[in-house]
């Protein structure tokens, strides 16, 4: 499910430091330039975000949150109370970050809306049957990942990831065949971000368990109860 972000800013060094953030949790960020853009773009059921610079220009939120109800607006504050520059900006965002911004709060805030906006959309009578291998069980419809009986918390791009193994058990899966699966069409993804992530996967599968992940040299990720760190084909992530 592609989650897209609009961010209003006049700031390009701005907007380049929060497309890159943004995009290494797999979120896509497009710039606009005013109300009008942002109406223009929001009619997209995609956009489920906008981030809002208050220094760019006077904008009144309370016409779009009442037109878009599932957007949420994000407003980035040089002041912990705004006082001009941003009609209605603290009554109608839905969070506040104020310079420096914190952006481990922004994408919090945005995996949240991303798992919500994921069981919406499933809803409780479209439940999928749950995925498991070996003693691990992943339910897409709460988008919860357990092991032993015990809760593993993953962020949103991790669940894909990990859900894609999933449906394809021990068949080692490509780098490349992860980005075109778990990230939006438009992100610019590197090799070595898979790893990453894949490496945080490994990680907090084993607080309960053994490695369940193996990594193939120069092919990809599969699933295998039996990986050992003997195996000459793992490299860890």
């Amino acid at each position: 499910m592609e989650f897209r972000i609009l961010v209003y800013s006049r700031d390009a060094q701005l907007f380049l430091l929060l497309q890159h953030v943004l995009a290494t949790e797999g979120f896509v960020s497009s710039p606009v330039s005013g109300a009008d853009d942002i109406l223009r773009l929001v009619s997209n059921d995609r956009v489920r975000a906008i981030i809002i610079d208050s220094s760019a220009a006077l904008l009144d939120l309370y016409p779009l949150r009442a037109k878009h109800p599932q957007v949420s607006f994000i407003l980035l504050s040089n002041q912990p109370t705004v006082t001009g520059g941003l009609a209605n900006g603290l009554a109608d965002s839905d969070l506040v970050l104020t310079r420096p911004f914190n952006p481990s709060r922004l994408i919090e805030f945005l995996r949240r809306l991303r798992v919500e906006a994921v069981v919406t959309k499933h809803g409780t009578g479209s439940a999928e049957t749950p995925l498991r291998f070996a003693d691990l069980e992943m339910n897409s419809t709460t988008v919860k990942v357990r092991r032993n009986g015990h809760d593993v918390p993953l962020t949103a791009l991790q669940f894909r990831l990990l859900r894609h193994l999933l449906k394809n058990p021990e068949s080692v899966q490509s780098r490349e065949a992860l980005i075109a699966a778990c990230w939006p069409r438009e992100a610019e993804v590197e090799p070595r971000t898979v790893d990453i992530h894949m490496g945080h996967i490994r990680r907090a599968l084993k607080k309960f368990g053994p490695d369940l992940i193996r990594t193939v040299r120069s092919h990809g990720y599969a699933l295998a109860a039996d990986v050992s760190f003997g195996d000459p084909l793992r490299l860890d992530a």
